[in-house]
């Protein structure tokens, strides 16, 4: 069973929707570059707190150095390109051309998972933009552990994109938005069922 994590949630109604849904993860983005950052955002962090158990959520930075670590106390997980956590970390791997393949096993290291997404030379993630599927293939038959593919996914990709890549879990977050920051639960329940159908 692939899984599906929700990024990018910035308002409660759009996490308990997700979660309601049948999302396993939501992911809350702490680098401040974002349009989607949350960090200082105390009513969504006690928010958070509170979500029903058996739902994983997970703290999402750039680079470890930025964003508020208050976030950390509630969370499942971290997710970062760079830095470590005393919490599983889901290490964002920026896939751009077939060289990356030697930086795997290195990426993996410390790691509970690698979180696939597109490069973009400015942002650090939510850009629409979709990773190269065969590459992440390539990517998953050799990483020492799960992959999560992120970066250009929607209802209308997500299956295929599975199909291909075979990852643990898929990651979306302007996929399923009506604007940045703000989610579409019709996209939601799209990508969700178009997953399972996998």
């Amino acid at each position: 069973m692939t899984r599906v994590k929700i990024c990018g949630i910035t308002r409660i109604d759009d996490a308990l929707a997700a979660i309601e849904l049948g999302a396993h993860a939501l992911g809350f983005v702490l680098e401040p570059s974002s349009p989607r950052y949350v960090g200082g955002r105390s009513d969504l962090l006690e928010a958070v707190a509170s979500l029903p158990p058996f739902v994983s959520t997970v703290a999402v930075y750039g680079t470890r150095g930025t964003g508020r670590r208050d976030w950390e106390d509630v969370v499942s997980a971290v997710q970062a390109v760079e830095g470590d956590s005393a919490k599983p970390l889901l290490r964002t791997f920026r896939l751009q051309s077939e060289g990356d393949l030697a930086l795997v096993a290195e990426a993996a290291r410390g790691a509970a998972a690698l979180v696939l997404d597109a490069f973009h030379p400015e942002r650090m993630g939510g850009t629409g933009r979709p990773v190269d599927w065969s590459l992440a293939s390539r990517v998953r038959e050799i990483s020492p552990v799960p992959i999560i593919l992120a970066g250009g996914l929607t209802p209308e990709n997500v299956a295929e994109a599975a199909y291909v890549v075979r990852p643990f879990a898929v990651d979306v977050s302007s996929g399923v938005e009506s604007e940045p920051g703000t989610k579409d639960h019709r996209k939601i329940e799209a990508f969700i069922r178009a997953v399972a159908l996998i």
